[in-house]
């Protein structure tokens, strides 16, 4: 994938790593499509990149099809970067249950509605991206991150299981797993009891770079890679998750990736 020209969707593109990633992405020669919640943040960066601004709440789901139309009506997407999250870190029974909701649909439930409205698209035009930013907490339990890890272990295995339906097809799909970096969301669950025991022991050592991250996923859809892993000192822990998932491949290596006409069309009585 070579990003001059391309159009690229971001997600959750306000602020952090989303920001961070765009404005990378725009130094590649990508043209910019920004969606988030804060419309001002967004134009002012949209205005700062040569994007186009799409404000929109993804916890509206039925809403993101017209969203989708709206987006490819000024041009169509190359890349969909699914990068919205949110993690609201707490004491799992004392949670909301609408808080709990929210993190199930901002991170796995938006970035299916939104491969499902563009994976479409993306095969009538024969080539597409699809990045979705996962976590180090979906690989491993993480005290006060129950429904957050499980929405990211979630993302990931639909990455994967894209990857197995789609794998005769000219879309390439990334899973991005990250630790630690410095953003507001980061900066909460470090403050967390059970994990700021962990972070006064490592000292910033578990930190990411915000700079180390962007560069790795960026060369990560310009290299059509799989997997993007940081830090890559927890490489190895995504690589023993990801072994029933391989098992699975060479499980189904030899079986077609979809049902053919002949398997789904009407049958002669």
């Amino acid at each position: 994938m070579h990003l001059a020209g391309r159009r690229v969707l971001v997600t959750g593109a306000s602020r952090g790593i989303g920001e961070a990633l765009a404005r990378a992405l725009a130094r590649r020669g990508a043209h910019l499509a920004l969606v988030a919640r804060s419309a001002e943040p967004l134009e002012h960066l949209a205005q700062s990149i040569g994007g186009r601004a799409y404000p929109a709440d993804l916890a509206e789901l039925d809403a993101i099809p017209e969203l989708v139309e709206r987006i490819e009506d000024d041009g169509g997407i190359d890349v969909l970067v699914n990068n919205a999250g949110v993690s609201n870190i707490g004491w799992f029974p004392d949670a909301d249950w609408d808080a709990l909701d929210q993190i199930l649909t901002i991170n796995l439930r938006a970035p299916m509605r939104l491969c499902h409205a563009l994976i479409p698209r993306m095969l009538e035009r024969g080539r597409g991206n699809i990045v979705n930013i996962s976590s180090m907490a979906g690989v491993f339990a993480t005290p006060g991150l129950a429904a957050y890890g499980a929405s990211k272990s979630g993302l990931t295995h639909l990455t994967h299981g894209l990857r197995a339906d789609l794998r005769d097809d000219p879309i390439v799909l990334t899973a991005v797993h990250l630790g630690s970096v410095r953003t507001d969301m980061d900066d909460e669950a470090r403050s967390y009891p059970p994990i700021r025991y962990l972070v006064e022991r490592s000292k910033g050592r578990d930190i990411t770079p915000m700079e180390d991250l962007v560069a790795a996923v960026v060369d990560g859809i310009e290299r059509d890679r799989p997997e993007v892993r940081m830090p890559r000192a927890a490489a190895p822990l995504v690589a023993i998750a990801n072994l029933p998932r391989r098992a699975g491949r060479l499980l189904f290596r030899r079986a077609p990736a979809k049902p053919s006409e002949r398997d789904t069309g009407p049958t002669t009585p």
